[in-house]
């Protein structure tokens, strides 16, 4: 009757009430989420508490007899199923591989279950009295049969084995790690102090029902702490999963969080990622500012402007992302949300764009220089004249003492300077009209190489050898002798002063088949061109140089010391009005030019050119 049970017994009948509340709820949680096993081991855990709890309570409240013992039973058979509950949760939310041990351990625990439940081994049939500082009666129990420290053995070193598991891992969540030792670790110290009190030392009742209590409401923290944050994640995942931009949650410098498009993004799972593990992917021209970002981030709390940066996916592919980080939290504690978006298609439209707009804004510069050219270069030449002619007539009749001499010989060399630039803007003026006729590119070298002009050129850089090496077949194309000629002459030119007079330039002719414009010469029609090829051995030039070669008197120290600083200005526009173009390729030791002419046939006579 009720007013017979002991009233140290509350506490006992309390903890089997409590652990069975917890076992419903982790079975609740582990129906509603069964890709998550460790809930239902942490249910087993808790109904271990309550099988101990209720064991302990028939113990304290019955005399010697079948169902005191079944008490003792119903304790040890509580410590063999939390010691299988116990690896089982490890092995499953560590993410190890259980099945040898689940094997193994789960023959060797029902062996333990039928010496416990058929055999004395373990538990006697004998009963032992105990008194426990406090308690107001002996509490009589069920003594330990042959084999019984031999098992109690067994669950200490189980369980001091279950803890090294989990600190050896990196796998396991920080704040669960931490609980969930603690709540082992109070179970083992508790049972510490039951086995004193077996052993006959002086002790207060026994306090392992507490133990298996407080173990088993850290396991259910653990559990609802889980449940909560997958609830969370549940409620926005239609909206994460289908979102084209990738959204990312860091916490603890951990990939917390990443919906599907991330995995796209990167061309691979970045969960579990830890900061440090991205910064591989990061192109290495861009690690710089991507850190600098990353630690602004850290040390302001918001990052207001976006970043754009570029990764480097397994499959070798460079996409541009451009990423916004800001504070939040997530599972009660600060988080960065950051949210990514792959922007590579917009970027090779903008540069396209540029590109574009860069050769639009060169034509127009030379469409205003051949309007200017053609305004002033006429009347300039009628004034030039007259400089150049005069100061030559005055000093044919000085001597050559005269203090008067070289001041006219300035003016004339001026003079004559100023003229070679108006005939250069002559040229540009009239090459778009300048009549055109059938050609063979190979022989224009060739009346080029012959040319008085070219002829200076090897007087003037002695030092500068020209090799010349044509194809052995025509090239036939449209244009005008004198101008091509030019172009010839000027690149030569170029080539020898790049070389700071000294090296060796070498000529070649060939045919290629271009077949779409490239990005940066979209006004070049497709099919067969007659290809000049200028090579020198001078020093490299630079990618901004080389943006702004073409641009009327360009020039810079190495460039340009002599000319009018005209030459690849013709050049251009001579190449240009042939319906063709110029690449410029410089890399190691020297530049390339390539100039891109339209082979010439009966049939393509009357054709257009894009």
């Amino acid at each position: 009757m009720i007013e017979h049970i002991a009233i140290q017994s509350a506490g006992t009948f309390t903890v089997a009430v409590i652990a069975l509340m917890m076992t419903g709820i982790q079975l609740i949680f582990a129906f509603r989420k069964p890709s998550f096993p460790w809930y239902l081991w942490g249910a087993a855990l808790s109904f271990a508490g309550m099988l101990y709890a209720a064991g302990v309570f028939l113990e304290y409240n019955l005399p010697p007899g079948p169902v005191n013992r079944f008490g003792g039973v119903l304790e040890f058979t509580a410590h063999v199923l939390l010691i299988h509950g116990l690896y089982g949760l490890t092995f499953s939310y560590l993410n190890l591989e259980g099945k040898l041990y689940h094997r193994v351990a789960g023959a060797f625990h029902i062996l333990l279950l039928g010496l416990l439940w058929f055999t004395p081994l373990i538990v006697s049939e004998r009963f032992v009295s105990r008194h426990f500082i406090g308690l107001a009666g002996p509490f009589v129990e069920p003594a330990l049969g042959p084999l019984g420290p031999w098992f109690m053995l067994y669950i200490a070193a189980s369980a001091v084995a279950g803890i090294l598991l989990w600190l050896r891992s990196r796998n396991a969540a920080g704040p669960h790690r931490i609980v969930y030792l603690a709540g082992l670790v109070f179970w083992l110290a508790l049972g510490i102090h039951d086995a004193l009190a077996v052993l006959g030392l002086p002790t207060i009742q026994y306090l392992m029902e507490y133990g298996f209590l407080g173990f088993s409401l850290a396991v259910l923290w653990a559990v609802s702490d889980s449940y909560t944050d997958q609830m969370a994640q549940d409620k926005y995942r239609v909206i994460t999963e289908f979102a084209n931009d990738g959204l990312l949650v860091i916490q603890d410098e951990q990939t917390v969080f990443a919906n599907p498009a991330c995995d796209v993004i990167f061309g691979r799972p970045v969960i579990d990622f830890a900061t440090r593990d991205f910064l591989p992917i990061v192109a290495p021209e861009d690690r710089a500012k991507f850190l600098k970002y990353y630690g602004d981030m850290l040390s302001a709390g918001d990052a207001p402007d976006a970043l754009i940066f570029r990764i480097v996916r397994p499959d070798g592919k460079i996409r541009h992302l451009e990423v916004r980080s800001g504070n939040i939290r997530y599972r009660n504690r600060t988080a960065i949300l950051t949210v990514m978006r792959d922007v590579t298609r917009r970027m090779e439209q903008e540069a396209v764009l540029r590109e574009q707009e860069e050769k639009v804004a060169q034509l127009k510069k030379m469409e205003s220089l051949r309007l200017l050219a053609r305004g002033v270069a006429h009347d300039l030449n009628n004034v030039l004249s007259t400089i150049v002619s005069y100061p030559e007539l005055l000093l044919m009749d000085l001597p050559e003492d005269s203090p008067l001499r070289k001041p006219l010989e300035v003016m004339r060399n001026s003079g004559m300077r100023a003229s070679a630039i108006v005939q250069d803007l002559a040229i540009i003026a009239r090459s778009a009209t300048a009549s055109k006729e059938p050609l063979d590119l190979n022989q224009v070298l060739h009346s080029s190489q012959a040319s008085p002009q070219y002829r200076a050129l090897l007087r003037q850089y002695p030092q500068v050898t020209v090799q010349t090496e044509l194809t052995g077949h025509p090239l036939n194309i449209q244009g005008s002798v004198s101008h091509l000629q030019k172009m010839i002459l000027n690149l030569i030119a170029g080539a020898c002063e790049a070389m700071d007079a000294r090296g060796s330039v070498s000529l070649a002719t060939t045919v290629r088949f271009v077949d779409r414009p490239s990005t940066e010469n979209q006004s070049v029609s497709a099919g067969q061109h007659a290809v000049l090829i200028v090579k020198d051995s001078g020093p490299e030039v630079s990618p901004e140089d080389l943006k702004r070669i073409f641009e009327p008197f360009y020039t810079k120290k190495v460039m340009g010391r002599s000319g009018t600083g005209l030459e690849f200005t013709v050049a251009w526009n001579i190449v240009h009005d042939h319906n063709g173009y110029i690449d410029v390729i410089s890399g190691g030791q020297g530049s390339t030019w390539e100039v891109y002419l339209p082979l010439f046939s009966e049939d393509s006579a009357g054709g257009g050119h894009r």
